[in-house]
């Protein structure tokens, strides 16, 4: 009577737990199932009056399907109710099973243990059994290991972006024998845990965090490099999806055959969508460095005839820049011609530095185009700009740079006026040794002296005769 009642109660639950109104009951169903199976097992043989032996593994059936579903409910409500709702602590579904697998063997065997039932004899027969079936299943053992540590980690946790084997998708479910990941070709793709375990994964996230996507691509080299990376900055920082802060960063990173490489690092919160944002940059890049006038090359083979290059440092840019500055404008007819003959002109990156601090003074040098940062123990101090000159008092006194002079955020040029400079033009124009001391010596500030380098103070009036001497020993190396 009471197996007949476990039958038509475990068949009633079944039921229930098989219902769409409890989900959370589903997991009971194949417990209830088996109970209902073996009571009837059970109901049948004690009816039929069946051998001792077999009443007695029924009845064992009957226990061992409650204890299993007894059990299965105890980890539901421990596992579901009181980590996860209450305590909000979520455990891999692989480490479920795995614990339940082992509480199960357990409880099986202490229950069988207690009836009276000798297991020791079976679990010895199967030993040899066992070895051939480890052996066999060696590759899916190694996957249900793998998975285990990975599940332990808790680093691969359904839905984050991954990308591995240069696969980009997103993890769909994680099992005992592999790794479910949805490409964004939307393929469903099966990764066997162990290889998981021993490949290199990139580990995108959820789109939380910014995370920099690289770029490549190629300019020309007759296309100066900050000017490249101005128009790159402002396609990428146009981009949807790219973030305005940190910014898009452009960098210069080979020199190849026939172009200089550029890499464009756009920071995301959707880094798996690499192909939509290397699309849309080439495709604007294109356009962009094609109406600023920069050719993106191919590989090629041409057989030419060389010819001279251009020069960058011509005359006339160098002229202009002499006439505009307050120190040499006004000087005697022929002078600053005579100047920007003998001058160079100099181009510095965003950046570069110039002079730097404390270093040994060779030339001084006047601002053509652009501004430069003054440096004072690696503290702006000021900005100078075109007209400008630089450099002046340590060249000409013998002193050593008080500060470092670097181009700001556009490319710096710079007309360069070294001994042989100042000694051509002096040689041709004598008397300007005295009137070009008396000009640099009045742009020093007021008040402001001059450590020679005994450390000993030149005044304004020493200045003067210092500049005035060191002009004038140009003179007589000319003249010898």
């Amino acid at each position: 009577m009471l197996d007949a009642s476990i039958a038509v109660l475990g068949l009633i639950f079944a039921l229930i737990a098989r219902s769409a109104r409890f989900p959370h009951l589903n997991p009971l169903t194949l417990p209830l199932l088996l109970t209902t199976c073996a009571a009837g097992a059970d109901l049948i043989a004690s009816s039929l009056e069946l051998d001792a032996t077999v009443t007695k593994w029924t009845m064992a059936a009957l226990v061992l399907a409650s204890a299993f579903l007894v059990t299965r409910a105890a980890l539901l409500l421990l596992l579901d109710w009181g980590l996860k709702r209450r305590l909000g602590f979520s455990i891999p579904q692989l480490v479920r099973d795995v614990v339940a697998l082992l509480v199960y063997g357990i409880v099986g065997t202490i229950l069988l243990h207690s009836l009276g039932l000798e297991i020791t004899g079976l679990l010895a027969t199967s030993a040899v059994l066992t070895v051939v079936v480890g052996l066999a299943l060696q590759q899916t053992l190694g996957n249900l290991f793998a998975g285990l540590v990975l599940a332990w980690e808790h680093r691969l946790t359904t839905g984050a972006w991954i990308e591995i084997d240069d696969q980009v998708g997103k993890i769909e479910e994680t099992g005992w024998r592999s790794l479910v990941v949805r490409t964004r070709l939307h393929d469903r793709v099966l990764i066997p845990n162990s290889d998981v375990a021993a490949a290199r994964i990139a580990l995108l996230g959820f789109g939380r965090n910014p995370v920099a996507v690289p770029v490549r691509l190629g300019v020309a080299y007759g296309c100066p490099p900050d000017a490249v990376k101005k128009v790159l900055f402002n396609v990428a920082l146009g981009l949807d999806g790219v973030l305005a802060e940190p910014p898009p960063r452009i960098l210069t990173v080979e020199f190849a055959d026939s172009a200089v490489i550029y890499e464009v690092r756009l920071w995301t919160h959707t880094p798996w969508r690499r192909e939509d944002f290397t699309d849309n940059l080439l495709t604007r890049a294109h356009a962009a460095l094609a109406r600023a006038g920069m050719e993106i090359p191919f590989p090629q083979r041409t057989i030419s005839r060389l010819k001279p290059p251009t020069p960058v440092n011509t005359l006339e840019r160098r002229l202009r820049a002499l006439e505009r500055s307050e120190m040499f404008a006004g000087l005697p007819e022929g002078a600053v011609e005579t100047l920007a003959e003998s001058s160079t002109l100099l181009r510095f990156a965003p950046g570069e530095p110039v002079v730097r601090e404390k270093e040994a003074s060779h030339a001084l040098y006047l601002v053509a185009q652009g501004d430069a940062v003054v440096l004072y123990r690696r503290r702006e101090v000021s900005r100078i700009g075109p007209g400008d000159v630089f450099g002046e008092i340590a060249f000409l006194t013998g002193s050593l740079r008080t500060a470092t002079v670097r181009a700001g955020e556009e490319p710096l040029e710079i007309v360069e006026i070294n001994e042989d400079s100042l000694r051509h033009l002096l040689d041709r124009h004598e008397t300007l040794a005295e009137h070009l001391a008396e000009r640099m010596t009045r742009r020093r500030l007021s008040g402001e002296d001059l450590r020679d380098e005994s450390g000993a103070i030149v005044g304004r009036g020493g200045l003067v005769a210092q500049i005035r001497d060191r002009l004038m020993r140009l003179v007589s190396s000319s003249e010898s």
